[in-house]
């Protein structure tokens, strides 16, 4: 591989060289804790105790920020509010209270109602894929500075560690109100960036905790890791919601508090303009036959929205987030039946190489349009050769190399963070050999229900070694009292929230048994030998049904750029 610079485009260097941790106090009891993560934290003290809005994004930084925190006050934390279910928000709770104090009833963790639910789906259902893809999106595996990761365009570079989850103790539907230490407070549902997204209100003081409904950015409508539709009119009727408020400050979870009842106004206005301005632009052309990424090409910003402050493409990006809208209104097809059934795409490159004069006439091109300063072109000749045959080092070495010098180039730090990883990955040097982790670190899975843990079982079915399998399995825990069943029928598998009459077999354990098995260190008919798990019914159905499914603990090599 040839030698290439490193560089960090000027605006991007510019955004993160701002980002230097600090307190932050407002109305002189107010605490936000910025840039010592990719996320803000926020202590609101009252006269005897304290609440904590999130809690970081592991242990590791939550535990700095904790230590910060009590060289201004000694108060102890009495409630923890969740603003949503994103892991950089939920994943330092223990190192700001003590986990038995929640169990004891001292600390009120208040969380929407179906947080747990996403947190489960993050990291179980899709979590091999998704965590392998956040390693792309936050540049994870990169070193920091200009030849690596110089951040995540809305935080700096993003190091979670360690990672803990302790479950709400409160839930709400849509609103929930209370008091601690003397501090009122509002907690409302505000879909923006997520379902369960929720802005946090101290009437008294007029100020407003946003959230992730509004950064130092344009905002993510599609996250490159993969998310699920994100409306963007959702996104901006929440701002609209916030502008209601009348707040004085605004405290966002990822920005500097910003001061002022007419600033915030005409900040919230003009962050939802923006999103409605790519919603609506999208979907004007899409009316007319456009395809994703000829609407990409058309749409541009207006110079006020465009030079904005806060919507800098430093994290969203309007050419990432026009093929997610087109799709959550339209889905994946655009029309033309040639997609529905395509040549195989190892196939279909090597085609396009045959025609193209063969191997070492694209190689030859690809070098070119490199040296010529065409590093798409030539990322993208190397890429027909690399699907070709994805064991060709040279082929691989020029793909990385075109793509090393395009995210120097990138003013959006999520594809510089893509495209130098993805050069790690196709140079063998990406040091993650595996897919991820199911279910996340021990810590986290602590705090998930059984249901959760166990609907994950579903899409680790290995359907063709049970194509004539129907049993029935129930699962008990003995010490926390929770139930789920599984059911295999030719193929599927069906999770039941409740176990249905009939089944197979019950298999009774505590909580400790269920972590250990899930992470690897113990097994059902070892278990049931030495009696941590009891079975009523057949102990060999049980142990029949569970070789039906791949490990928790197993995890794939995932190709991502060299496929």
């Amino acid at each position: 591989m040839n030698e290439v610079a490193p560089s960090v485009h000027p605006d991007l260097a510019r955004h993160q060289a701002s980002m230097q941790p600090r307190i932050y106090t407002l109305e002189g009891s107010i605490h936000c804790a910025y840039a010592y993560s990719v996320v803000n934290c926020t202590l609101i003290e009252g006269d005897e105790s304290c609440i904590l809005v999130d809690t970081m994004t592991g242990m590791d930084n939550a535990e700095v920020v904790a230590a910060e925190f009590r060289k201004i006050t000694d108060k102890p934390i009495r409630t923890i509010i969740y603003t949503h279910f994103h892991a950089d928000h939920v994943s330092g709770a223990a190192a700001f209270v003590s986990p038995d104090d929640v169990a004891a009833g001292k600390v009120d963790i208040v969380g929407q109602r179906d947080l747990v639910r996403h947190v489960a789906r993050d990291v179980g259902l899709i979590a091999p894929i998704l965590g392998r893809r956040a390693m792309y999106q936050f540049g994870m595996r990169l070193p920091i500075g200009e030849e690596g990761t110089v951040g995540a365009g809305l935080g700096p570079p993003q190091r979670p560690g360690r990672r803990s989850f302790i479950a709400p103790t409160v839930t709400f539907d849509e609103a929930y109100s209370g008091q601690t230490g003397g501090i009122r407070y509002e907690v409302h549902l505000i879909p923006s960036e997520t379902e369960d997204q929720c802005a946090v209100w101290l009437p008294d003081l007029k100020v407003l905790l946003s959230a992730d409904a509004v950064y130092e950015s344009f905002p993510n409508v599609y996250a490159l890791r993969g998310t699920r539709f994100r409306d963007p009119m959702a996104w901006a009727r929440g701002l609209d919601r916030l502008k209601e408020f009348g707040a004085d400050i605004l405290v966002p979870h990822h920005g500097r508090p910003v001061e002022g009842a007419d600033r915030i106004a005409a900040l919230l206005t003009d962050y939802r303009d923006a999103v409605q301005y790519v919603h609506d632009q999208t979907l004007r052309h899409m009316n007319k036959g456009y395809a994703p990424d000829e609407i990409a090409d058309i749409v541009t910003m207006p110079e006020h929205l465009r030079d904005h402050p806060w919507l800098g493409e430093y994290y969203g990006s309007y050419k990432h987030a026009i093929p997610a809208i087109y799709a959550g209104y339209l889905g994946w097809y655009e029309g033309d039946p040639v997609a529905l059934d395509p040549t195989p795409r190892a196939e279909r490159a090597s085609r396009f190489v045959e025609m193209m004069g063969g191997r070492g006439t694209v190689a030859e091109r690809a070098r070119e349009a490199l040296d010529g300063g065409d590093v798409q072109w030539a990322a993208e000749l190397a890429t027909l050769l690399v699907r070709a045959e994805r064991t060709d080092g040279n082929a691989r070495s020029l793909k990385a190399e075109a793509l090393r010098r395009w995210a120097y180039g990138r003013k959006n730090a999520t594809w510089r963070n893509w495209g130098l990883t993805a050069a790690l990955e196709l140079e063998g040097e990406l040091d993650m050999p595996g897919g991820g982790m199911v279910l996340g670190s021990p810590e986290q899975v602590r705090g998930f229900p059984l249901a959760q843990i166990m609907n994950v079982m579903t899409v680790r079915l290995m359907a063709e070694d049970c194509r004539d399998t129907h049993l029935r399995v129930a699962f008990e825990t003995t010490d926390s009292g929770e139930s789920c069943a599984l059911e295999i029928r030719r193929g599927v598998c069906q999770f039941h929230d409740a176990p249905p009459p009939g089944c197979d077999a019950t298999a009774r354990f505590d909580r400790e048994f269920l972590l250990d098995w899930v992470f690897g260190r113990a097994g059902f008919e070892e278990a049931i030998g030495d009696e941590r798990v009891s079975v009523e019914g057949e102990a060999a159905a049980v142990a029949e049904f569970l070789t039906k499914f791949e490990p928790f603990n197993r995890v794939e090599e995932i190709a991502i750029a060299a496929r």
